[in-house]
């Protein structure tokens, strides 16, 4: 057989398989996500994933749930955007222009390739059938003047469902966005809007510099893109196998940042692994020889570079996966700007610990986040600088307690020690804030006597606050001193590194009580008069183990918390927030603040939004948001309120105890309820549903006496499930939202249970 009847029939059988793999995969499909796991919307990414200012563009976002996007809305001010398109999860064709489209190839491949190759199956129009029209998109246009490989490809885009986006970034919305010439640069946060809610929100950037996105590769006939010039920003997506080029001229000796920012823009991806796009950026002369690589930047997954251009001319900027992955979110930009302009793009003179651009590390910045996160703003300590030679116990540097002392671990295999005297019971705390600011340094930090005995030591501690840190490498200890005497705390980096780079602050001395709290979803959507469940973590430091309240601060009437204390020794807890009756129309900005009493003085902190994200199919990080935003839809059905006649229900060990839920208008007799993961020990015996509401019988075994926490009951229903024919016998279950949080204590038998 001659090549070209081959090519034609390796086309002609992608097309008819593509057919038939179509309606498999979509069947498949249906079943594996009948039962999404929420009913909020939700976007994967954006792209391109910012802009400049003083401009109008388009922008394409992918995800669930989103057919009904009513409006998108962008944090900060200066910043507009308009919904103009949305694309069903089937793609821009429906069946009728797909059969239509699959008919045209098949007519169009024999007379491109020139041949007179029997087209066995192929299905004739008839001559009375309707005109139907293809959608005006730019690979669908001329489509009798492409080659026989771009009719593949239009095959493959828009009849191969196999390689339709996954279900969670199926449908896609196209936005308009207006940024002011005045807009601030920097980070904003991108939500879409729906009846049913808010979604997630995505990292989106303003710039003010020049962007230029990837180009349309699939006109093979596009010109050869023009060679951008330093200060740029280049923004484009990684397909599976694909390397994108990007040409940029420079001048001989230019130094050059090339920054890439992936991870930056989606910091988790719950189904890859290692749970994020890993970018790799390269530079090649106008030969392609590769004359600058990276994969990375210290810690920090996003690759940058410094490149000085050897003489004038023009070099190509290349970006790829690590192992040539690729899909549709795998999103990235990429900051070209010369390299005296490094603290434009890099506060901290750094990214992943390592030094970028000449100005070096930015330790004022450094020192002011080391001391907002010790607590100096509030109850300053004094601080000294480190001062060398300090590598063994007998050349320690001499400290007084409390301290905060700035140093660094300078060369390979440094120590540095810092000796005391302590008293025989006293509680010490060592604290090491390095990774946390972008320093290099892994930490590990060991408490020693004067005898060379080891009291305790600590390698690594996790900090929830900081959920962007897979690698949690700061070091924290606390034990109490033996004995009177001299003690020493020695500090070094656990692989044996060290450079100016792995700068650190270290605080010594007894404990500073506090807490921080983090929230989650972000995003929280409920109906009118009704309530929905959030989770507020709490961070205890120092030990500190005492209820903490949350309140809202300066939040419109109507809104109220149930639930809002955390018990001591609780680091989680689930509360629900009721909504006023009302509707509005924008969603609402709503600030929660804790409140504790630590050593007879009330302490406040306000609590961080975050959405709690997935890592590669198994780990979990609450990533801080720049605000929490409700919004209230109009309530259809009726809304439950707690009647309790004290702060929490005390429920025996071993016995059972009553709550009622005040309803109005009266409940529907069809509602059922369920606690949804409940505590150890606790079940729900019996609902007796009156005219006034509901009566819970909740029931504590006896072994978790003292334990106190929140109930989250929800309401559901079911109703018949539909099928193609109709109705059928089985039943599907239709929640109705949860009641407001009933905060218990499971008490010894015979104590009041009021």
């Amino acid at each position: 057989m001659a090549p070209s009847k081959r090519l034609y029939h390796v086309i002609l059988n992608m097309i008819q398989d593509l057919h038939m793999t179509g309606i498999i995969i979509l069947l498949c499909g249906a079943a594996a996500w009948a039962a999404p796991s929420g009913l909020d919307p939700y976007i994967g990414f954006v792209y391109p994933a910012g802009g400049r200012q003083g401009t109008t563009f388009k922008v394409i976002l992918r995800g669930q749930r989103l057919k009904t996007v009513d409006s998108a809305y962008i944090s900060g001010s200066g910043v507009r955007a308009s919904v103009i398109d949305y694309e069903s999860g089937s793609g821009p064709l429906n069946a009728v222009q797909k059969e239509e489209l699959r008919r045209r190839i098949q007519e169009l491949v024999p007379l491109r390739m020139r041949t007179k190759v029997e087209t066995k199956g192929t299905a004739a129009k008839p001559a009375d059938a309707p005109a139907v029209v293809l959608p005006d998109l730019p690979e669908l246009r001329n489509l009798d003047q492409l080659t026989p490989m771009q009719l593949r490809r239009v095959a493959e885009k828009f009849l191969n469902n196999a390689k339709r986006p996954k279900p969670p970034i199926a449908e896609r919305i196209t936005l308009e966005v207006t940024v002011d010439p005045n807009a601030a640069p920097g980070d904003r946060e991108l939500r879409l809007h729906t009846p049913a809610g808010l979604t997630n929100p995505l990292v989106f950037q303003i710039g003010q510099i020049p962007e230029v996105n990837e180009p349309d590769t699939s006109d093979d006939n596009a010109p050869e893109p023009t060679p951008s010039q330093p200060p740029v920003v280049f923004n484009g997506r990684i397909m599976p196998g694909e390397v994108d080029h990007f040409p940029i001229q420079l001048r001989a000796g230019q130094k050059i940042i090339v920054a890439v920012q992936a991870r930056k823009l989606i910091p988790y991806l719950a189904d890859a692994v290692p749970g994020w796009f890993q970018a790799v950026a390269a530079v090649r002369d106008d030969m392609g020889k590769e004359l600058a690589y990276q994969d990375d930047c210290g810690f920090d997954p996003d690759p940058a570079l410094v490149f000085q251009a050897p003489k004038d001319g023009k070099y190509t900027i290349e970006i790829r996966d690590a192992i040539y992955r690729g899909r549709e979110d795998f999103v990235y930009r990429v900051d070209v700007i010369d390299e005296s302009l490094a603290r434009s793009i890099f506060p901290l003179g750094s990214r992943g610990g390592v030094p970028i651009g000449s100005a070096g590390i930015n330790k004022e910045l450094c020192a002011q986040m080391a001391l907002d996160y010790f607590g100096c703003a509030a109850d300053p300590l004094p601080i000294s600088r480190e001062i060398e030679p300090n590598n063994t116990g007998k050349t320690s540097m001499g400290i007084k307690l409390p301290i905060i002392i700035s140093g660094a671990i300078s060369a390979p295999g440094d120590k540095d020690v810092f000796g005391f005297d302590g008293h025989a019971g006293d509680q010490i705390v060592a604290e090491v804030y390095a990774r946390r600011m972008g320093s290099s340094l892994d930490s590990l930090l060991r408490l020693i006597d004067t005898t060379g005995r080891v009291i305790a030591w600590n390698d690594d501690y996790e900090d929830p606050e900081y959920g962007l840190l897979t690698h949690q490498a700061d070091s924290y200890l606390s034990a109490r001193l033996p004995a009177t005497g001299h003690y020493f705390v020695q500090l070094s980096d656990a692989q044996g590194h060290g450079s100016p780079a792995y700068n650190y602050y270290l605080r010594i001395g007894a404990p500073r009580p506090d807490f921080a709290l983090i929230s989650s979803p972000s995003a929280l959507n409920v109906a009118a008069g009704r309530s929905i469940a959030l989770t507020v973590n709490a961070v205890r430091k120092d030990g500190w183990n005492g209820d903490i309240e949350v309140v809202l601060k300066d939040a419109p009437d109507g809104f109220s918390l149930s639930g809002a204390i955390i018990p001591q020794g609780r680091s989680q807890v689930r509360m629900t927030l009721t909504a006023p009756r009302g509707r509005f129309t924008d969603p609402i900005a709503l600030q929660l603040e804790g409140r504790a009493l630590i050593n007879g003085k009330t302490v406040t902190h306000p609590v961080a939004p975050a959405d709690n994200m997935m890592q590669a199919f198994a780990y979990y990080h609450l990533v801080q948001s720049k605000q929490m935003l409700v919004s209230v839809a109009r309530g259809y059905l009726a809304s439950p309120s707690l009647n309790m006649t004290s702060d929490r229900l005390n429920i025996p060990a071993g016995g059972t105890a009553q709550v009622t839920f005040q309803v109005r208008p009266a409940p529907s007799a069809t509602a059922h309820l369920e606690l949804i993961d409940p505590p150890a020990g606790i079940t729900l015996q019996d609902v007796k549903t009156t005219s006034r509401g509901y009566t819970l019988t909740l029931k504590a075994d006896e072994k978790h006496t003292g334990y106190a926490d929140n109930l989250i009951i929800e309401a559901f229903t079911e109703v018949a499930a539909r099928t193609a024919k109709g109705t059928s016998g089985q039943k599907q279950r239709v929640s109705l939202g949860v009641l407001p949080a009933v905060p218990f204590e499971i008490v010894r038998k015979g104590s009041s249970q009021l």
